[in-house]
Formats: structure tokens, sequence, C-alpha cells
């Protein structure tokens, strides 16, 4: 099928009046609201980097509130002596700084950091439901934003506290800019544009191939007044120097993720293979729903039609289409690290394409019909068939640790969700108690246990004498937590011993499938040791250690 001339602009849908925008955005937020209801928000972390990203935004709270001028990395280092589940040099830190003030108006807890994250997700649907509006009808187009928060795979991790939503809400607002630029030349359009999008990579690095659609759209659509154009030259250069700060924090901090992309032991398949390559394919059914891949794909034949009144995608359009979903493809697919909630970062096109199919094959009542059935039917079968995973049991051991340990105490935690209890214990009143994670005193692990893992080769006399010279006064341990390696066993023989007293027993309740069911509570019998303690932690996930006290400064 030819292309379109650019010089002659296709019949687009009137552009939405004011009230239309507040009428779809109250509804969309409506939908937000549900998302929110129906998510896990006291501490019920599922995924292990959430409560992490969770964590990263109180540390930059409490960063403020202590404002430690004087020395900032001594501050650091000694907030993740006693909240070893921080992350913040590890991931791009835009989400963090958003979320502090949040943490600062309503305190910290998973419940205000979803409802970021959700506000986000509302912001996406907004802005995936406004670029519809190029070629769709009103109700059309808000049922493509609804098809955002109903999408299986967009409305579990808008409910989990992790980074796919907030960076695809900038990506997409970033898009919409840089496309009504390229239809206007509006030079405001093209600087706001390129800032969102360099908040999108500030929140989550990969969105940096949007870069590169970005630049072939604004090409596709201005052609050669582009390369003429003084405003896109600064903006490049604006938006090139934004990311310098980045890409050193990376290099320095980042090499798990360089590995990631480079090639990893434990990838899910051969990242130069066949189903390497179709790997994210075949996680699309799962992540939006065959009714609406079914409709996505049917764009294909639906454009061959020529109907006068059917919407028509110029060549611009058409680039940041098939740019988006084609280059992400690529993209996420040549990186050795296989997760599905990577790809979310490509599912806009495929919302549209089903937008589109409908109103290319359909009149426009039926179309809009069609719309609503088909985002009520998405909609249902996330709520009834997919829900949010849950885990809950680490909170009520933060909350008994924190009712029953004497002032400045060091409590020791072994377990599959240390990030968990960690930010649980965060939230609690009292920020005395400094937590020691078990996999950071007795082994060394590459990023995770899959990666490598050397033991420290400490016998059962020497693990019981390390907890007392640390003044550990309790243990809080998931039974037979990798006992499979020697270190490990050794420290649950010390646990049963007579050093320590079992003094409680926290289910783990989850509503799927999980390795952890239950957490004991041990209190040892010895006496603690007088002094602060100071100790060296490693952190290999950005090649660094740090060393802080173990009593309160």
């Amino acid at each position: 099928m030819p292309l379109p001339d650019p010089t002659v602009p296709p019949p687009a849908a009137a552009a939405p009046g004011r009230a239309e925008v507040v009428v779809v955005a109250a509804l969309l937020l409506l939908g937000t609201l549900a998302l929110f209801l129906s998510a896990p928000r006291d501490g019920q972390f599922w995924w292990s980097d959430a409560p992490r990203h969770a964590l990263n935004g109180a540390f930059i709270k409490d960063f403020i509130a202590a404002h430690p001028w004087h020395d900032p990395m001594g501050f650091a280092a000694q907030y993740y002596v006693r909240y070893p589940a921080l992350t913040i040099l590890f991931y791009p830190p835009l989400f963090y700084v958003i979320l502090a003030p949040f943490y600062a108006l309503f305190g910290v807890s998973e419940a205000t950091a979803l409802a970021v994250v959700l506000l986000h997700d509302w912001a996406l649907a907004i802005a995936v439901y406004l670029l519809a509006r190029r070629w769709l009808g009103p109700v059309l187009a808000a049922c493509v934003g609804i098809f955002v928060l109903a999408a299986p795979g967009i409305a579990l991790w808008g409910r989990q506290v992790m980074l796919e939503i907030p960076t695809l809400a900038f990506a997409a607002w970033a898009m919409l800019l840089l496309r009504r630029h390229a239809a206007t030349g509006r030079p405001w359009l093209l600087y706001l544009g390129s800032f969102l999008l360099l908040c999108a990579v500030w929140t989550k690095l990969t969105t940096v191939f949007l870069a590169l659609v970005a630049a072939l759209m604004l090409l596709a659509g201005r052609g050669g007044a582009l390369w003429r154009d003084r405003h896109a030259w600064i903006a490049a250069l604006l938006f090139v120097l934004g990311l310098l700060p980045l890409v050193a924090m990376t290099l320095k901090f980042g090499a798990a993720n360089m590995q990631s992309v480079q090639g990893i032991a434990d990838a899910a398949v051969p990242r130069d293979s066949l189903a390497g390559w179709l790997w994210y394919a075949r996680q699309v059914p799962g992540q939006i729903g065959w009714p609406l891949v079914v409709a996505a794909l049917l764009l294909l034949p639906a454009l061959l039609l020529h109907r006068a009144a059917a919407p028509r995608l110029d060549r611009a359009d058409a680039v940041l289409l098939l740019g988006w979903l084609g280059i992400g493809y690529l993209f996420f697919s040549a990186i050795a690290l296989k997760e599905a909630r990577h790809s979310t970062l490509i599912l806009p096109p495929l919302l549209l394409a089903a937008g589109l199919a409908l109103a290319r094959l359909l009149p426009a009542r039926a179309a809009a019909a069609g719309g609503v059935l088909l985002a009520a039917a998405t909609a249902w079968h996330t709520a009834r068939a997919v829900p949010v995973p849950t885990v809950s049991g680490y909170r009520e051991a933060a909350a008994w640790i924190a009712r029953t340990v004497p002032p400045d105490s060091v409590v020791v935690f072994s377990g599959k969700r240390d990030g968990a209890f960690v930010f649980d214990l965060r939230t609690m009143p009292r920020h005395d108690i400094t937590t020691l994670r078990a996999d950071k005193l007795l082994l060394a692990i590459a990023v995770r246990r899959s990666l490598g893992v050397t033991q420290r080769n400490l016998d059962e006399a020497q693990i019981a004498d390390l907890l007392d010279r640390l003044g550990v006064r309790y243990v809080v341990a998931q039974p037979d937590f990798w006992t499979d390696l020697t270190e490990m066993a050794r420290l649950q023989a010390v646990l049963r011993s007579p050093q320590f007293r079992e003094v409680a027993r926290i289910p783990i309740v989850a509503n799927l499938p999980v390795p952890d069911h239950e957490l004991r509570i041990y209190e040892n019998q010895h006496a603690p040791v007088a002094g602060a303690a100071t100790i060296t932690l490693d952190l290999p996930i950005i090649g660094r250690s740090v060393q802080g006290r173990l009593a309160p400064p």
C-alpha cells in the first residue's frame, strides 16, 4: 500500500474540547481509583524490587529532612546499614524524588507509594486517550484510555511500586507533545516533549530507545525543515546534556545493568536464538488479553480498506506507532535479561492499533459500541481472572519487632523478602532499630544467587560469636531459607541451639504459590556486647562497599 503524500494532511478527528477532556479524565480517574482499591497497600509486597523502590523514596525524604550537607555519602552509608534494601544509585532517581514529598505529606507507606504510581497510571491513560483523539472520536478514544488501565499487564504493574508505569507516563506525554510539534512546528511543544522524554529516561533507563523513535517521527513529519530549525538542535543538545549525568551514574554504579544487556547465566532463553527474539511476542496476549491482540492485528487488513470516513495515518503517525512498537521490540529482545514487565513500554501502540482497527472496519457508532464492549470485557477479565499478587506477614513481623525490642536494637533478617521486611520496619513509628541481612553477613552474592554466590566459611561457633559481637538481640528467619548452602544451614542450627529462644511464629499468606510460608522470631539469650560496633557491607550490585555504625550516632 503506498504511503500518503505527507504534504496533504489526512482527515482527523476534531480536537477535543475542554469539557470532553475533563469528563474523560474524570472517568479515567474513577478507573484508577478502582485499581487502587483492588491493590495490596499495607506492606503486602510481592515483587522483590517493589519495596526497594518504595524505600528509595523514603531515603530521599529522610535525606532532605536531615540535610546532611557536610557528609552526604556518610549519611547514605549509615542509612543503608540501618535499612539494607536501599538501591538508590542502581536506578535513575526521578521517581524517588517525586515520591519524597508525598511521603512527607501522607507518611511513608506502601499505600502512599502505590498512590503515586497510580497517579502516573492516570496520566498515562490520559496521554494515550489524547493521542488516540488524533484519529478517533471521543467515545472510542476514551475506550483506548480505558484499555490502558484495564489491560492485565499494565494493571499488574500499576498496582506494584515499580518504575514501568511512571516511566511510560512520561514517555507517552512526550510522544504526544512531540507529535503535535511535528504537526504544528511550535517550539514550546518540542522543548516540553524533549524534557518529558528525558524525565522518562531519568525514571527508567530503558526508555531511551524512544529518543530514536521521536527523532524519526519528527523527521517524517517536518522533513528537511527539521534540519534548518535551530530549536530542534537546541532541544537535541539539551537532551544529550541531560543524559550525561545519568550515563556517568550508570557506568559507575550500574555494572549489573550492563551485564543484563550483554549476557547473563540465568537468562530465560538465549539472546541469539529464535526463541529469544520471539519471547516478548509470546508475552503480549497475557499483557493485554487476546481480544485486544486480535483487534490490534486487524489493523493491517483494515488499512487496505478505502473508506472515506475512516481515520487515516500520515507518514509521521505511521513512523510513531510502528517505530514505538518495532524499535522497542528489537531493543528489548536484544537485552539478555527477559522479563515481561520490560515490554510494558511498547504496549501503547498496540492499544491504539486496536482502536484504529475498530474505527476503520466499522461505522462510527458501531466502532464506539465495539470499543465500549472491548474495554468492559478487558476490565472484567483483569478483575476476575488476573488478581494482583499479594504476600502478607512481613509487616506483621516488622510490627512485632517494633513493639517488642529494646531501644537501639540490632535485628537480623534471613529470608526471601528482605526488602519487604526492611521497608515495613521503616514505616513503623520508631526508627532506632538496625536490620542486618543474613545473606550480607554470611555470603557474597553477585547481584542475585543464580549469578553466583561465595560463602564466608564460618562454622557454627563463629556464626554465634559474630551475632554476639554485632549485638544482635533478635533474628527474624524464614525456616529452611537457602539451607542447601552450608553457611545458611549453620545459621539455622545456631538459631535452634540453646543460645536462641523462639518467641514468635508469623504465617505468610499469599494468593499465589510462594516458597515462603512462615517467619520465626528468635531472641538471643546472651547479653548484648556493650559499645557501638561498626560493620562493612559489600554492595556487589553497584560494585562498592559501605561502612557504618550499628548503634545510633
